[in-house]
C-alpha cells in the first residue's frame, strides 16, 4: 500500500485493527514479516510498517538532504498518522529507525503515547558525524566488488542466527531463506540507496553534553531495548539517555547484538507489549 504525505510516496504495510496504533518507519523490515513490529499485531495493537522515503518501493531522493534527513523522516511519520486520521500512537524503531523516532520525540511529542527505541543510541559525537558503518556501506555505491563483499556479509550475518537457532529446525530454515534474501537485496539496492548519508540522529548537535541535555526536553514514555554485544551502538551510550529521560527504562539483554529483534524474538514483543499497555 502507499500514502503520500509531504511530497513523497511512502510504502507501507498494516497489520491488525484496533485504536491501539503502533508505527515503525524504517529503510525495509523483516523479508518474511515475522517478528518485530509486525508481531505486536499479535498483541492488540494496529501496526504501520512504513518506509522511509529513498528507500525501496518509497519515493527514491537522488540529493543528499545534509543533516536534514532525519527531521524529514520524522516529518514524514507525523504526517502518515495524520494522513491515517491517526492522533496519537506509540513509535517504535530500531538502529536508524529509533533515530527517527528520538526526532519525532522532540519535534512531535504531542502524538506520541511513548517510543520503544531497539539500539538506538544515539550515538556518541565521537567518531564524526557519520558512524563508521555507514560511510563503509556509502563507499561500495560505484565499487561492484565491494557491494559483492557486502551482499556476502549480509547472508553471513542471517546465517549466524541460522547457526544460533540450529537445534530449531523451523527458526533455522527461516534464517537460512532470509540470508538468501538479504544477499540479493544488498546486491540491488540502487546507488542512490546506497549513497544516503543520513549522518548521526541529531547531528546538529555538537557534543555529547548538547544531546544528553536535549534529550533531557523528552517527557513521553520512553523504552531502550539494547545488547551487550552490539558492535554499533555500545551499551555506554545508552547509561546517559536513561538517566536524563524522566520516564526511561532500559533493557540490556546479554547474548544480543545490533539486531536484538532476532537474537530475542519473543522477549522484544512481550516488553514492547507490556510497556505499551498502560499506554492508551
Amino acid at each position: 500500500m502507499y500514502q503520500t504525505v509531504n511530497g513523497a510516496t511512502l510504502y507501507y504495510n498494516e497489520y491488525g485493527s484496533g485504536d491501539k496504533y503502533v508505527l515503525s518507519a524504517q529503510m525495509g523490515f523483516d523479508s518474511d514479516e515475522k517478528g518485530w513490529p509486525m508481531d505486536l499485531a499479535d498483541e492488540g495493537f494496529h501496526v504501520f510498517a512504513v518506509q522511509i522515503r529513498g528507500y525501496g518501493q518509497s519515493t527514491h531522493v537522488f540529493e543528499d538532504l545534509g543533516g536534514e534527513w532525519y527531521d524529514i523522516w520524522a516529518d514524514d511519520v507525523y504526517e502518515f498518522a495524520v494522513s491515517k486520521g491517526i492522533q496519537r500512537f506509540l513509535y517504535t524503531g530500531q538502529s536508524h529507525g529509533a533515530g527517527i523516532g528520538w526526532h519525532l520525540a522532540l519535534r512531535h511529542p504531542e502524538v506520541l503515547v511513548g517510543f520503544a527505541a531497539l539500539v538506538g543510541g544515539p550515538h556518541s559525537r565521537k567518531g564524526g558525524e557519520t558512524s563508521p558503518e555507514r560511510l563503509k556501506t556509502i563507499m561500495t555505491a560505484d565499487d561492484p566488488e565491494a557491494r559483492e563483499k557486502g551482499a556476502e556479509a549480509a547472508k553471513k550475518h542471517f546465517l549466524s542466527f541460522a547457526e544460533k537457532f540450529a537445534d530449531d529446525p523451523v527458526l533455522k530454515a527461516e534464517f537460512e531463506g532470509k540470508a538468501t534474501k538479504a544477499y540479493e537485496w544488498a546486491l540491488h539496492r540502487t546507488p542512490e540507496e546506497v549513497r544516503i548519508n543520513p549522518r548521526k540522529p541529531l547531528s546538529y548537535l555538537k557534543t555529547d553534553e548538547d544531546v544528553y541535555q536535549e534529550l533531557s526536553k523528552i517527557d513521553i514514555p520512553v523504552l531502550m531495548i539494547n545488547a551487550y554485544m552490539d558492535k554499533v551502538v555500545p551499551v555506554t551510550d545508552i547509561l546517559w539517555p536513561v538517566k536524563v529521560i524522566r520516564n526511561s527504562k532500559c533493557l540490556i539483554y546479554n547474548n544480543a547484538g545490533h539486531d536484538v529483534h532476532y537474537d530475542c524474538r519473543d522477549d522484544v514483543r512481550r516488553e514492547i507489549a507490556l510497556f505499551a499497555s498502560g499506554l492508551f
